[in-house]
């Protein structure tokens, strides 16, 4: 947004927050963690246990349940604002996550939080 503004660019930053979609998908997580699971050596799977990695992978899946917001068209109401406001704002935090982790920065000045 600030590298931009020198040549004469309005910029809109979308931060989201956890949906599910795309890599923040269960399948998606389990199938990773599988393969690096597969990839450490005996000695360390055998450290840390299956029991370890099979309730682990539970613990990742509830998260994805509990704290991942199905509903994207948050997302895209956000972006369509950006868009075609005649006074867009410089942030648009998506999701309840979002907003808490960003809120600092939503209540901050923009030059603020442009240095930060």
């Amino acid at each position: 947004r600030v590298e931009m503004k020198h040549f004469g660019m309005k910029v809109s930053i979308v931060e989201h927050g956890f949906f599910r979609a795309g890599v923040v998908n269960s399948d998606v997580i389990e199938k990773d963690l599988l393969r690096l699971w597969n990839r450490l050596t005996p000695e360390i799977r055998d450290s840390y246990g299956e029991k370890y990695f099979i309730e682990y992978t539970k613990a990742q899946r509830s998260s994805v349940k509990r704290l991942c917001d199905s509903d994207i068209s948050k997302v895209i109401k956000c972006m369509e604002h950006a868009l075609i406001a005649k006074y867009p704002r410089i942030r648009y935090g998506a999701g309840w996550d979002a907003k808490f982790f960003w809120l600092f920065l939503s209540y901050a000045p923009s030059c603020l939080s442009d240095m930060l």
